[in-house]
């Protein structure tokens, strides 16, 4: 008799806890119950800690970025410098820029580098500099932010499941195409937020140093910018020159119409002269 009350408690309480799970009730009984399940918005299920669990190990995440400034005594070997560096810290330039002027000579580089050796890195390249103008370093907690999408995410996929598992008991057209609905706008925040955390995490990972030099030319004079007398006299005859170079080409390039007029003139004496011979025989 002992064993039968057990036996009877234990049914009684595993009906009445699936009774009151909603994604185990047939659907075309219960559909008032299935209805306000579906009638709750995703983003207003219940909500997790965004705080770790106590087993899970809570890591700090930071970003990094620096920013270097320097002037270069000789550009090309620095810049040679620095690339045959980079591999030894798994790092590589992200963007590149060169600019030239007649006073400077100037590159700006965004390397990307592994977040465990950035400061190393960041020191090596301050020594490089000839003329340090400027050296600056940032970081930034996103500890809270970075546990934060994780466990929406987590909480999401978890969303996604239960709507999958009402999705297969499902039986009518109509109960079909509401959780198909409601399992989209999921997927679409999965996706949304999947994408914020890979872009954070990425950023928690490699750091950032923003490496700006430069070097002095030396400087050369330009006369083309003076005004005064003497600068303009040299200027005309410098025109001039030109002037008769281009004139001499210019004749060049009809050397055979001269030819044709030499010819013609040519011909015209020799039968004038012929014509005044015959004349005079007369």
């Amino acid at each position: 008799m002992k064993n039968f009350l057990i036996v009877l408690i234990a049914t009684f309480s595993f009906a009445c806890h699936n009774a009151n799970d909603p994604a185990l009730l047939h659907l075309g009984d219960t559909n008032s119950e299935f209805e306000s399940l579906l009638s709750i918005p995703a983003t207003e299920q219940p909500s997790r800690s965004a705080t770790p669990t106590i087993s899970e190990q809570i890591k700090k995440k930071i970003i990094k970025t620096g920013r270097i400034d320097f002037q270069s005594e000789n550009i090309d070997n620095d810049y040679k410098k620095i690339r045959d560096l980079l591999p030894k810290y798994e790092a590589y330039i992200e963007n590149e820029n060169q600019s030239k002027s007649s006073q400077r000579i100037s590159y700006d580089l965004k390397i990307r580098v592994p977040s465990n050796v950035y400061d190393t890195l960041f020191t090596t390249l301050s020594s490089l500099a000839f003329k340090l103008d400027n050296r600056n370093s940032n970081i930034e907690d996103v500890t809270e932010q970075y546990y934060d999408l994780k466990s929406r995410i987590k909480n999401k996929k978890a969303l996604e499941q239960r709507y999958l598992d009402i999705l297969g008991k499902a039986s009518e057209i109509k109960d079909i195409l509401e959780i198909e609905k409601n399992l989209n706008e999921v997927r679409t925040d999965i996706e949304r937020l999947q994408g914020q955390f890979n872009y954070l995490s990425q950023q928690v990972s490699l750091s950032t140093i923003n490496l700006s030099f430069y070097e002095v030319l030396p400087y050369v004079y330009d006369s083309s910018n003076r005004k005064g007398f003497g600068a303009r006299i040299l200027r005309a005859l410098s025109s001039g020159w030109h002037g008769f170079l281009s004139f001499i080409v210019g004749v060049l390039t009809l050397w055979p119409f001269v030819l044709l007029l030499i010819g013609g003139i040519y011909l015209f004496r020799k039968l004038r002269h012929n014509w005044r011979a015959k004349k005079k025989g007369v």
